[in-house]
């Protein structure tokens, strides 16, 4: 993977890419110096067709977006078997972040050159402090990530309705306090680090062959 210059991509393009991402999309309307601020300490980042781009083992503290591109998900490196793929407009690498894992696959590009932008979750997870981003900027973005694992498990439980842990994800509580607070914001993260370690045992309880559908 490189940095790409401002010469192959000028900032009024990269805006108009980010705009199919929908945290990019809604901060430009919502609050533009927010916007230009995550534009400055985002990644921009090219890899080349065929190019291993995160490795399994890696560490995660990058939540990453596939602007333009094809990625493959394999188990490691050396697997030739693709257990799924990211397509423009997605994220990925959601739940090792916020559980502090380390990548629990390999992220390889498919066709043509990739196009990503990367996010240090360093800007976010102190809900204390806001030098960088606001209140409203940040429960914004746990907003996102918590939307993003659910949706995960929903889709789960459509494929595997009788699945035991479908019943763990109806316990899970929906926020019902005032909206924009930094009430909201713990709670926020905290169902993100929730519905992670949901998702992270719904994949062990797969891999490990503890449950078959009958």
């Amino acid at each position: 993977m490189r940095r790409i210059t401002r010469e192959e991509y000028p900032i009024d393009t990269l805006q108009r890419i980010v705009n199919g991402v929908t945290f990019f999309k809604d901060l430009i309307h919502t609050d533009p110096t927010q916007f230009e601020l995550l534009m400055s300490v985002t990644q921009f980042i090219a890899a080349d067709q065929d190019e291993i781009i995160l490795h399994h083992g890696d560490d995660a503290n990058v939540l990453y977006f596939l602007l333009k591109g094809q990625l493959a998900v394999l188990a490691n490196d050396d697997s030739g078997e693709i257990i799924n793929e990211i397509n423009p407009g997605e994220m990925f690498g959601v739940m090792a972040m916020v559980l502090n894992f380390k990548r629990s696959a390999s992220i390889k590009v498919s066709g043509r050159t990739a196009l990503l932008a990367g996010i240090d979750y360093q800007h976010f997870n102190d809900l204390e402090d806001f030098t960088l981003f606001t209140l409203q900027t940040k429960i914004s973005f746990f907003r996102m990530l918590t939307n993003n694992i659910r949706w995960t498990l929903e889709r789960n439980k459509m494929q595997l309705p009788d699945h035991p842990l479908v019943s763990k994800l109806r316990t899970l509580p929906l926020y019902t306090g005032e909206k924009n607070t930094m009430e909201e914001l713990h709670f926020l993260h905290r169902q993100a680090h929730a519905l992670a370690e949901l998702l992270c045992e719904w994949n062990e309880s797969l891999n490990q062959g503890d449950w078959q559908e009958f």
